[in-house]
C-alpha cells in the first residue's frame, strides 16, 4: 500500500547540511499497522511528511497503492491534497474558533472532491460516531479535553475516507492513563476501517502495543524492521537491543569452545561468528533466573541483592555480581535476603560485535 524506495531528504542551512533520510526503503502492506520508532532526530517524522507530501524528497520514490506520488529521478511530485491520505498531527491541529462538527467537516467542504451538504453531514457524523463523539458535534473546540481533541483530529482524518492514515506521535500530549485508552481505540479503529496506518512514535511500549511491524530508525537510516516480538527477542544490533527496553550489557572476549570471558566470569553460549573476538553480551532483566541456593547449572554466579523497587505488577531488583551491577525483573515477591544466586541462561544471551 505504501512503498518507499531509497528515500533521501537533505536539509540545508547556509553551508551546512543534515541528511535526515539516508536511502530508506520500506513497504507497508494493505491493512498493516506499521510503526516508525526512533529518538528525536532519527528521521521518522521527516519520512512521514515525505509520504504525506509535506516534504519533497531529494532522492528516491514514494508510491501509495499503485500510484506514484513522488520521484526525484523523474522530477515528479504530487501535492498532499491529491494523495488520498489522512493525517493526525502531534499537536491535534484542532481549530479553536470552530465546533467539533466544523473541524471534521473542513477537509470535506474545502477539499478537491465536490460533495453536497447532506453527503458532508453523513460522513462527518459517521466519523464522529466511530470515535464516540457524535453527541458533541455542536460543542466548541476549546471546551474539549485533550483526549476529546485527539479524537476530533482522528475523526477529521477518517472522514475523508483515506487510502492510508498517517499519525505523528498523536498520544504524546496525553497523560499516561488516557494514552493507554486512546491507543486501544486507535488500534481498534484502524482494524475496523481496514486501512494501512503509518505511525510515528518514540515510545517503545506504544510501538509494541500497536504495531504489526516496527521499523527502528536512527540518524536517517533503518536499523531493523520486524514484528515487535522478533525485534525485542532477536534484535539485529546492540543499538536496537538497547532502544527496545532495559538490557544488561557485559563486555566480553570470545575464547575457545563456545565460551565468552566477561567481567562476571566465563559464560557458555552459542557463538554465531567465530571470527569475531570482542563482543557485547546482552540479556534482558526478565530473562535472568535467581535462586536462594546454588543449582549447579552453567552460567550461575553468587550475587548480592542491593535493593528492590516495587512497581505494582513488577518488582525490580538491583543485583551485584563480582562488582558488576545487573538488573532483574520479576512478577513474584522477592525475599529481602542479601545473598542469592543468579543464572544467565545460555539461550537468552545475545552477542553483538564491538570495536
Amino acid at each position: 500500500m505504501i512503498s518507499l524506495r531509497d528515500l533521501v531528504k537533505v536539509f540545508r542551512t547556509g553551508s551546512e547540511s543534515v541528511r535526515a533520510l539516508d536511502g530508506v526503503t520500506i513497504d507497508v502492506a494493505e491493512r498493516e499497522f506499521f510503526v516508525l520508532l526512533g529518538l528525536s532526530g532519527s528521521g521518522k517524522t521527516t519520512l512521514l511528511r515525505c509520504v504525506a507530501g509535506l516534504e519533497k524528497p531529494d532522492g528516491g520514490e514514494v508510491s501509495i497503492g499503485s500510484m506514484l506520488v513522488s520521484s526525484a529521478e523523474r522530477n515528479f511530485f504530487m501535492g498532499p491534497e491529491s494523495r488520498g491520505v489522512g493525517m493526525v498531527f502531534q499537536s491535534y491541529a484542532v481549530w479553536p474558533h470552530m465546533t467539533v462538527y466544523e473541524n471534521v467537516a473542513f477537509p470535506l467542504s474545502h477539499g478537491p472532491r465536490r460533495l453536497t451538504r447532506e453527503q458532508i453531514k453523513q460522513k462527518v457524523m459517521n466519523a464522529l460516531a466511530m470515535v464516540q463523539l457524535a453527541g458533541l458535534a455542536d460543542r466548541p473546540a476549546p471546551f474539549l479535553s485533550g483526549g476529546q481533541q485527539q479524537r476530533v483530529a482522528l475523526a477529521r482524518a477518517l472522514a475523508v475516507e483515506p487510502k492510508v492514515l498517517l499519525m505523528d506521535e498523536p498520544l504524546s500530549n496525553l497523560d499516561a492513563r488516557l494514552r493507554e485508552e486512546v491507543r486501544e481505540e486507535i488500534k481498534n479503529l484502524s482494524s475496523a476501517f481496514g486501512i494501512a496506518v503509518l505511525y510515528v512514535t518514540h515510545d517503545q511500549v506504544e510501538a509494541m502495543a500497536l504495531a504489526d511491524r516496527v521499523a527502528v530508525m536512527s540518524k536517517g537510516r533503518l536499523l531493523h524492521c520486524a514484528p515487535p516480538r522478533e525485534l525485542y527477542e532477536t534484535p539485529a544490533s546492540r543499538e536496537v537491543c538497547e532502544f527496545l527496553g532495559t538490557v544488561n550489557l557485559l563486555e566480553g572476549v570470545i575464547a575457545n569452545g563456545g565460551r565468552v570471558d566477561t567481567e562476571l566470569g566465563a559464560l557458555v553460549c552459542a557463538v554465531p561468528d567465530p571470527g569475531v573476538k570482542k563482543v557485547s553480551v546482552a540479556i534482558r532483566p526478565e530473562e535472568l533466573a535467581i535462586s536462594p541456593v546454588a543449582t549447579g547449572l552453567e552460567n550461575e554466579f553468587a550475587a548480592r541483592l542491593e535493593g528492590t523497587t516495587f512497581l505494582g505488577e513488577l518488582t525490580i531488583c538491583d543485583l551485584v555480581v563480582n562488582e558488576k551491577k545487573l538488573r532483574f525483573k520479576t512478577t513474584a515477591s522477592v525475599a529481602p535476603r542479601q545473598r542469592l544466586y543468579v543464572r544467565l541462561p545460555a539461550d537468552k544471551l545475545k552477542l553483538f560485535p564491538r570495536d
